[in-house]
């Protein structure tokens, strides 16, 4: 059974976007992205000038993926020819533009309409690019820039927010009277890679972009705030690896999600486990249509202000004397956790029911319940 969606009046076949990025810098990556399965395409930040391959660019470790890349190297002119030999095959190109004025980034959102994108995704913001920092970290500036190409262009404009302003309702109804069909959050982080102690120095020249898997809680937060603060469509991106993170987004209200850093870490065959996961998924819980789960999740969050104040201490489902593991008693900053004659105990007077035992446990045998009344 097919899941489409509407997106930005854009029919997609499934909920998978692929991120802007190396890993759709020109025509053959894109191709593989869409013969993938890939539902729309963002691709590498268009700008006006070519700019200068260097490297290292990305640095790696530990699962954490840090890039000092603001663009991509093409100039406007070179994608017309990169994606006149794009097959969309039922897929939409969105072309992500980046500009240092109204003007500029006018021009290029009327040239990249015209070479055949089906949306743009507006890069207005960078973590180290202190020039769009300084032109846009101001509502009326972001409402200045998005409106010189909602008010230039005819297809649909989908504006990428960072985390810090994801939140602002004056940066919020500024793109709402800008008229953006869609926001997308968040951008990378701006970081540092670490420092070579030995030598040292930074392990990179400069800040960069921290993406991958550990920046999905700030990006599902955005997700969950924008979905309640504005009718505009969201799009979520940061740390989406699987068909999982994606019905997470879209429980906390997103419309769709985008691959990005992934696919450099485990190649294009992720978009096509991702698409056959998320159709699997859908189909063996009966769900008719993504409408059924879009926002599914919001009802369950509350305000810390009215969250319930239940009090819960931790105990074990069963007897465990595995003194070589120890992580529950070793991680419980109360003592309520420790080793007696019989294996681990639990003091209830003492557990002040945080949970973080029972996470941790590789056996699964701690849980919390209610705690009786004193």
């Amino acid at each position: 059974m097919e899941y489409k969606l509407d997106f930005m009046g854009l029919p997609l076949k499934n909920a998978v976007i692929v991120a802007a990025g190396p890993w759709a810098g020109d025509a053959r990556s894109i191709q593989k992205c869409i013969d993938a399965g890939a539902a729309a395409v963002i691709t590498e930040t268009i700008v006006m000038e070519e700019s200068a391959l260097f490297g290292p660019r990305v640095y790696y470790e530990n699962e954490e993926l840090l890039n000092i890349s603001l663009y991509g190297h093409r100039p406007l002119e070179e994608w017309e020819e990169q994606v006149e030999r794009i097959h969309k095959k039922g897929s939409f190109l969105i072309c992500s533009i980046r500009g240092s004025s109204p003007s500029e980034l006018a021009y290029i959102a009327r040239r990249a309409e015209r070479l055949g994108a089906d949306a743009l995704q507006l890069d207005l913001f960078a973590p180290m690019d202190a020039m769009l920092e300084e032109i846009n970290m101001r509502p009326e500036k972001l409402y200045e820039m998005t409106k010189c190409v909602t008010g230039t262009v005819k297809i649909p404009v989908m504006a990428r927010l960072p985390h810090n302003i994801s939140a602002s309702t004056a940066y919020i109804r500024a793109l709402e009277r800008a008229g953006v069909s869609a926001i997308s959050a968040i951008e990378s982080l701006r970081g540092i890679s670490g420092v070579d102690l030995e030598n040292r120095r930074t392990k990179m020249p400069t800040y960069g972009g921290y993406t991958g898997k550990h920046i999905r809680p700030v990006s599902l937060a955005a997700t969950a705030t924008l979905s309640q603060m504005t009718d505009c469509q969201i799009c979520g991106v940061g740390g989406v690896e699987t068909y999982e993170n994606i019905l997470e987004f879209m429980m906390l209200g997103a419309a769709t999600a985008q691959l990005g850093s992934v696919i450099m870490l485990k190649g294009y065959d992720v978009i096509t486990e991702t698409v056959k996961g998320l159709a699997g998924w859908m189909e063996s819980h009966g769900c008719q249509s993504y409408g059924e789960i879009i926002g599914a999740a919001l009802p369950t969050l509350s305000p810390y202000e009215k969250i319930e104040r239940m009090r819960a201490v931790s105990c074990l489902t069963e007897p465990c004397g595995d003194r070589d593991c120890g992580l529950c008693v070793r991680g419980c900053m109360y003592e309520a956790l420790t080793f007696g004659e019989d294996g681990v105990r639990c003091d209830p007077a003492l557990c002040t029911g945080c949970g973080l035992c029972v996470q941790r446990c590789p056996k699964g045998i701690l849980k919390l319940k209610k705690a009786p009344r004193a």
